[in-house]
């Protein structure tokens, strides 16, 4: 028996891109015999319409969006357009990223809209440009952004937009985007350590008596201290994922299962218990709740850089500077590989020192 033959995949295809205000950027993307190419069009609708004048508004958007289409693909497919005639390399990159974003539904996809935004910057500061076509992206033009990334990050932040630009770049080589290699042999980094603010246990007592303004947000974060969990796992976390003092859950950026036994800080901040399906903690938006962190930690009169992400260091440094092994760690924390976890192993030790150098001098 034959299988079903495969309907031939649209030359132009009108897709979304998802703003910050709610609406849906249009544009095309066309793919045809191997050359890519994306036009925005300038025409935009509301996600979610509220009332009748937003859908109608939403149609008679996506109508016109629908006509622009069907003329590109048949200047396409008659030649007009020619696409096919550019050459390798001419595509944008930054547009190219653009329109990855609005397919990447990854826990990490604010991570990677970040570090666009960094490559936006790059371009205007160093070569005040918006466009990036992808034959100059070349391993000195990587080596020169990782470069910039340093010079505006600390810690582990330039690592980590840098590895996002290098899944975008291996995503448009699987595409045909490059005419070259566009990635440098070896990249070093300078920083190389995990510099991002670290709270100490007094630090964290100081922030557990001091006023926060959200209640839930105050104790979320103190149980991300006391267990190491991300906050897109905290915020999902619900009552059916914990059993008694043991927590289940399913980690969004790894997908790994993490079994965690829950000490009695813990068990104090998830309070009552709901229904299986509620949340332990309703958090509001990332973005809402950092800022929360920021002005509490202020008033707790602790000057650091505090994130959310630090309640995850924190925890990591101090069950290591309590004595615990680098193996315990990473089975804590749910990493799939103990590379990951010895980024805390400088930090821990440069406590363990503070903490011998504290001792008191003695006269003999």
């Amino acid at each position: 028996m034959q299988g079903k033959k495969r309907a031939p995949k649209e030359p132009v295809r009108l897709r979304e891109k998802k703003l910050a205000n709610g609406k849906l950027s249009l544009y095309l993307d066309f793919y045809y015999e191997g050359v890519r190419e994306f036009e925005f069009l300038k025409l935009y609708i509301v996600a979610k319409p509220k009332d009748k004048l937003e859908k109608d508004s939403n149609k008679t958007v996506l109508e016109l969006a629908q006509r622009i289409k069907a003329k590109r693909t048949e200047e396409l497919l008659t030649g007009a357009l020619n696409l096919s005639s550019k050459t390798q390399g001419s595509v944008d990159f930054v547009q190219y990223w653009q329109a990855y974003n609005t397919q990447y539904t990854k826990a990490d996809h604010r991570v990677l809209s970040a570090c666009l935004n960094k490559l936006k910057s790059f371009l205007k500061d160093r070569y005040d440009t918006a466009r990036l076509p992808c034959k100059d992206i070349t391993p000195n033009f990587v080596l020169a952004f990782k470069d910039y990334l340093e010079a505006k990050q600390t810690g582990d932040g330039p690592q980590t937009y840098f590895t996002r630009f290098k899944k975008v770049v291996k995503h448009g080589m699987r595409e045909n985007l490059f005419p070259h290699y566009p990635l440098p042999e070896k990249v070093k980094f300078k920083s190389g350590g995990m510099n991002k603010g670290v709270l100490n246990l007094d630090e964290i007592k100081a922030l557990a008596a001091a006023y926060c303004g959200n209640e839930v947000i105050k104790r979320a974060f103190l149980f991300a201290c006391n267990t190491g969990l991300r906050f897109g796992d905290i915020k999902a976390l619900k009552w059916q994922d914990i059993g008694g003092s043991e927590l289940f859950v399913v980690q969004n950026k790894t997908k790994e299962v993490l079994r965690l036994k829950l000490n009695q800080n813990a068990l104090k901040l998830i309070g009552e218990r709901g229904t299986p399906d509620s949340l332990v903690f309703p958090l509001p938006s990332f973005e809402g709740s950092v800022k929360t962190v920021k002005n509490w930690v202020a008033r707790a009169g602790i000057d650091k850089r505090i994130t959310w992400h630090s309640a995850r260091h924190s925890f990591a440094t101090n069950i290591l500077v309590l004595g615990y092994d680098i193996k315990t760690l990473s089975q804590l924390l749910g990493h799939t590989s103990i590379q990951h976890t010895q980024k805390y192993l400088s930090i821990a030790d440069e406590r363990k020192a503070q903490a011998v150098n504290a001792l008191p001098d003695l006269n003999f």
